[in-house]
């Protein structure tokens, strides 16, 4: 009787456990304070746009009317529900935007702008990428191409400041990025910044 209890707790403490995975990140409106990136392990992608809002004749109704006609026109153009916008607000005199895209590629395309996601491993990539990446954990210089052939990691490419977060532990970043926590960087205001991290 004692084995069938015992049996019993742990079946119960391995469901609770796998009950508490960790929890999806998602952006929203009231944590976000300036241009956010959340990339995910499954390709999807989050942006949150913060931009001034200060006049008396701005109006959020119809600022959301014009980014509804061209990701309606997107989405037609591109077969499918690759764009959606998750949230609009007006904090603090700033419009907040949250759209969420299947892919790196929607993001940059319906944003006319150069990105890249991917997963190690790949032989050829069609950006140029520096020769070297820094460690997060060490500080150290790494050979790039060495490091992008890890199949476990995933590689963006960023050419927007933002803050960028991901779905993992960052593990190497291009010398022009701050690495803010384990899952957070500050991106380079111009040229490009490269995150690998780990899922």
């Amino acid at each position: 009787m004692r084995k069938l209890i015992l049996c019993a707790i742990m079946i119960l403490c391995l469901a609770s456990m796998t009950g508490c995975a960790k929890e999806e990140y998602i952006l929203k409106t009231e944590n976000i304070s300036t241009n956010t990136l959340l990339v995910k392990n499954n390709g999807a992608v989050q942006a949150a746009t913060v931009e001034e809002f200060d006049k008396d004749y701005y109006n959020l109704n119809e600022l959301e009317e014009f980014v509804m006609k061209e990701i309606n026109s997107y989405n037609q153009a591109s077969g499918g529900e690759n764009v959606i916008m998750d949230s609009l607000e007006r904090k603090d005199n700033k419009a907040i935007m949250i759209l969420s895209y299947t892919g790196m590629q929607h993001y940059s395309e319906f944003n006319h702008v150069m990105a890249a996601y991917f997963n190690g491993g790949v032989k050829e990539i069609s950006i140029s990428m520096p020769q070297t990446l820094i460690s997060a954990k060490e500080g150290s210089n790494h050979n790039t191409m060495e490091v992008i052939q890890n199949e476990k990691y995933k590689v963006l490419a960023v050419y927007e400041p933002f803050d960028v977060v991901v779905d993992g532990a960052i593990q190497f970043i291009s010398d022009n990025a701050v690495l803010v926590e384990k899952d957070k960087v500050q991106s380079a205001n111009e040229g490009m910044t490269v995150i690998v991290f780990k899922p």
